[in-house]
């Protein structure tokens, strides 16, 4: 496929035009800063345990957004673009799995693009059905996030490389929640994901709660990862630290928070509610078909920003806290019942941010020396 698109240009236009809407300083001026995550289905070809969705949603996992509301869906993007002032957007696709309905993400893209500056567009599967999808109804996907679960490295090999060879993504992404199978080999998809130029994500298994042999497992293993992640960089890997973990940004250094949660992002269900949190599928603020969209996504609830008052002066001082801003709410008030107090993953964070900063300080030195 491989081919500029009309919309590919309108992205370029986009990150070249100076226009006053909100966007990242210096290297993080292509961050998007607004995220409609779309869960336009629970349809799914498999029932993961650790998965957010086969969690929360119970008997509604097969539930799909009928036409009417896939329709207002197609208007509202576009209201919600014009008041919210940022210059970088992103669409993502989540689920269920959305390759099983490439029909309506083709529908979706094309109307952010006919009635918008342009968005990012982002899919997230587990790309069971990468031999089967019509690739042009994804041709404006720009990054795609492929989801080993269980599969053998070799069969996600293959997958990604059937992904580079009919898609137009200019970057993808291997993602494990590390469940015991994928912590024990861990290593082995690192390794595999560098040398490929894949770029890498890993979460803890959030439903594995505050297990505290678990979390010792996961904190050694990662320490056992960045010891891999260092030798990558003394012989000249390209490696990305952001996102890399637990969804942190670990080179952030401003004060402001850089995560969007509660702020900046608009998360639509397929029966047409809206939410402020990725991961919370049962808090709603709201419909599509409501009037002032950009208000019902607004939640201080979920601000994941270490300047709320309900977070210990520990967290206010610490030197990992412009990474870690205090840890995501929803994971804490699904642990402890309430977002106040430390990160549930606080022993971790501690050790592993500055671990992860200077992986990216010997990248840069090493970068510069060439």
């Amino acid at each position: 496929m491989r081919k500029i698109t009309e919309h590919v240009k309108q992205l370029k236009r986009m990150y070249a035009l100076e226009d006053g809407r909100l966007k990242g300083e210096g290297a993080w001026e292509k961050l998007p800063f607004f995220w409609f995550q779309l869960f336009l289905s629970y349809k799914c070809t498999r029932r993961c345990n650790y998965c957010y969705s086969y969690n929360q949603v119970g008997d509604e996992n097969e539930m799909e957004m009928n036409e009417n509301t896939f329709s207002r869906l197609l208007e509202w993007i576009p209201e919600v673009w014009k008041v919210n002032n940022v210059k970088v957007n992103a669409i993502g696709f989540l689920g269920g799995e959305p390759l099983l309905r490439t029909d309506r993400i083709k529908k979706v893209m094309d109307s952010a693009y006919k009635n918008t500056d342009g968005m990012q567009g982002l899919l997230n599967t587990n790309a069971d059905l990468v031999d089967s999808v019509n690739w042009d109804d994804l041709e404006d996907i720009q990054w795609i996030t492929t989801n080993i679960t269980d599969i053998t490295i070799e069969e996600l090999s293959r997958r990604m490389k059937i992904i580079c060879e009919r898609s137009n993504v200019i970057g993808q992404t291997i993602v494990a929640t590390l469940d015991n199978y994928n912590l024990e080999r861990v290593l082995d998809i690192t390794r595999f994901g560098i040398e490929n130029g894949y770029r890498l994500r890993y979460n803890g298994d959030l439903y594995r709660g505050l297990e505290t042999d678990y979390n010792n497992r996961l904190l050694k293993k990662y320490h056992e990862l960045c010891d891999l992640l260092e030798n990558y960089i003394v012989k000249g890997y390209d490696v990305h630290t952001t996102f890399l973990l637990d969804t942190l940004i670990p080179l952030w250094d401003l004060e402001s928070s850089p995560y969007p949660c509660g702020k900046r992002i608009a998360k639509v269900y397929p029966d047409g509610t809206i939410g402020p949190c990725i991961r919370d599928h049962s808090f709603k603020t709201g419909n599509i078909f409501e009037t002032n969209p950009l208000s019902k996504i607004q939640s201080d609830i979920f601000h994941f920003d270490v300047t709320k008052p309900d977070l210990p002066d520990e967290c206010k001082e610490c030197e990992s806290r412009t990474a870690c801003q205090g840890g995501c709410p929803h994971d804490k008030l699904l642990l402890t019942g309430t977002t106040s107090g430390k990160s549930v993953a606080c022993n971790i964070h501690k050790e592993i941010i500055p671990r992860l900063r200077r992986l990216d300080k010997l990248k840069n030195e090493n970068m510069s020396r060439k």
